[in-house]
């Protein structure tokens, strides 16, 4: 996961995003990201009612409605996503895309998280982090499932490559394995988030969808194995 952090921030760096976004690109992701000084995230500002947000998403049918959410699905360059407003007292206060299912292209939410608004203001690991007067922006990427592929054989200690393979294990450990990610991408009303860290326990002011779009809590990790199922991290000796 660090090396492709790695790879996007270069990718930045270098100047071949800003040709993407004035190409074919500039019909993606970045068309409906609309904020500007008249909006916080797409076309909506902090503390605007579920009504006025259901009325600056009209034509997108809505996925879930309860008293502290609203949630569309959303495709984010080919990756399935869910689309979440979250309320407090009828006031929209965070917002932002999390990925439906684990995918192999969960990156682009962080490529168009730096396409977008340029260097993050701190990077930890895999997060990523842009803060304004107006807002707080968190990226983050994480590898959730592990794939086995069905095969005839397995790896030994090296035989008569041992010595030569030790040198890159970990990559040899890999062999066989394909591996899904899941994705965030959040906008967080700077007032709120400020008056989260003056809380005892902030936690308990969080929504699930909250947590979630801060990246407080993941899809956890799992391991599929052909003829087995599904085998939850840890359950696996290694």
């Amino acid at each position: 996961m660090k090396d492709i952090m790695r790879k996007l921030l270069r990718f930045y760096m270098g100047g071949a995003l800003i040709v993407a976004i004035t190409g074919c690109a500039s019909h993606s992701i970045l068309d409906g990201f609309s904020e500007d000084a008249n909006h916080s995230f797409r076309e909506v500002r902090w503390g605007f009612s579920q009504e006025r947000v259901e009325l600056a998403e009209v034509g997108n049918r809505v996925y879930e409605r309860t008293e502290n959410a609203l949630v569309y699905s959303h495709k984010i360059n080919g990756v399935d996503c869910l689309l979440i407003y979250t309320f407090k007292d009828n006031k929209l206060r965070t917002a932002g895309y999390v990925t439906q299912n684990p995918v192999m292209n969960a990156e682009h939410i962080i490529k168009e998280a730096v396409d977008k608004h340029g260097m993050p203001t701190t990077v930890n690991n895999t997060e990523m982090v842009w803060k304004n007067t107006d807002t707080v922006i968190f990226a983050n990427v994480y590898d959730s499932v592990d794939k086995a592929t069905v095969t005839k054989y397995q790896h030994t200690s090296g035989g008569l490559l041992r010595d030569v393979l030790e040198r890159n294990r970990a990559n040899r450990d890999k062999v066989g394995v394909i591996k899904y990610f899941d994705g965030v991408f959040a906008y967080v009303d700077r007032e709120f988030y400020d008056q989260l860290y003056e809380m005892e326990f902030p936690l308990s002011e969080l929504s699930f969808y909250e947590k979630q779009l801060m990246g407080v809590v993941e899809r956890g990790k799992r391991t599929i194995i052909p003829g087995l199922g599904t085998v939850p991290q840890g359950a696996i000796r290694q």
